[in-house]
């Protein structure tokens, strides 16, 4: 007998929502059979658009939905703990956008939930998808690297008044929760974190430097490793014009430097450990100001994972417990800035995970 298929109710039609929507015409063994959002005539015109047989104006509509099995959070970030613990309980599985929510305390609340009542937990950071963070990951744990002393991400992006001005909720503390550190460079934070290992420790700076938000719109950070290395992080979205990000990784037997936003490999110098995939050494580091700018068929990789996961009885790749390790490291750069750039362990009581 055929295994029923997996149906998955959106939470959210704006970038996020409409991403998925598109990718999951390439999954196997789902369906996405609800969308939600406040808005009746764009949730319409949206369910419309993706074939998506139903559609609600209220989230709990959507969780009490029986052909629902997964629950897409994909609504402001400040909003995701609600939802999710609401689909948790009602024995909703959850998969929720990055970041997971706008600080650690609700974050484990999520987490929490989910294992409370038995429901899988994933959440999108679709860069960890790509042949760049595969590939490279490989090559770190087949030692091609030797011992890696130094980590660094430049993360200079632009972003336009119109940008924040295109919804109510974004550069807001209470929706946004932080900016170019918690929207932006979360994504190359959690490869950093995910490539180089644990952080142990972080001294970091954040000012809001030319938009009229709440959040940060620039950032510098120095991390310590558990393993020995030390890394540094620049982020911004205040700079004309844009720049492609990097991730560059120097250990005893080499460089690698990579952009995982466009799944680039940017050089590649390392002894006896060829390049998996060819070097875009003519790379152009401008950038256009447009958060579309990326490969979106990650996200399907993602979404299937969903589905395997729940299939195979076993957690997403990266769960709910994986996605907490760069919120924690972003919390902290902003509880060090609070201290004027005073060293904060991420192993304190406050920024380590609990117990679940």
């Amino acid at each position: 007998m055929a295994q029923k298929s997996i149906g998955f109710g959106l939470v959210g039609t704006g970038m996020a929502g409409e991403t998925q929507a598109k990718e999951f015409q390439h999954v196997t063994g789902g369906e996405m059979v609800a969308a939600c959002s406040r808005d009746e005539a764009n949730v319409r015109e949206f369910a419309a658009t993706y074939q998506i047989g139903k559609w609600y104006t209220d989230y709990e509509d959507l969780i009490r939905d029986p052909q629902v099995d997964v629950v897409c959070v994909l609504t402001p970030s400040g909003l995701h703990r609600d939802m999710a613990v609401a689909a948790a309980e009602a024995g909703k599985h959850v998969l929720i956008e990055k970041p997971l929510e706008i600080n650690l305390h609700r974050a484990d609340d999520i987490i929490r939930a989910c294992k409370q009542y038995g429901s899988k937990l994933g959440v999108v950071f679709q860069m960890r998808f790509g042949s760049v963070a595969r590939e490279t990951k490989k090559a770190i744990e087949a030692g091609a690297l030797g011992k890696i002393f130094l980590a660094e991400v430049i993360d200079k992006g632009s972003r336009t008044p119109a940008y924040y001005e295109s919804a109510l909720w974004r550069g807001t503390k209470e929706l946004e929760g932080g900016g170019c550190l918690l929207t932006q460079s979360i994504h190359p934070i959690d490869l950093i974190q995910y490539l180089v290992g644990p952080v142990s420790a972080v001294c970091g700076h954040v000012a809001t430097s030319r938009h009229a938000i709440e959040v940060e719109d620039t950032a510098t950070a120095l991390f310590k490793f558990q393993n020995g290395a030390m890394g540094t992080i620049v982020s911004t979205t205040s700079i004309k014009p844009a720049m492609k990000s990097r991730l560059e990784l120097h250990g005893e037997k080499g460089t690698i430097v990579v952009n995982a936003q466009y799944d680039k490999f940017l050089v590649w110098d390392v002894e006896d450990y060829p390049a998996p995939e060819p070097v875009e050494a003519s790379f152009d580091f401008h950038d256009i100001d447009d958060p579309w700018a990326f490969p979106q068929t990650r996200h399907r990789v993602q979404l299937q994972d969903m589905v395997d996961a729940i299939r195979e009885d076993r957690d997403p790749i990266l769960s709910g417990e994986e996605a907490r390790k760069s919120l924690a490291i972003t919390m902290a750069i902003y509880e060090s800035s609070k201290q004027r750039g005073k060293e904060v362990s991420l192993l304190a009581p406050e920024f380590a995970p609990p117990a679940f």
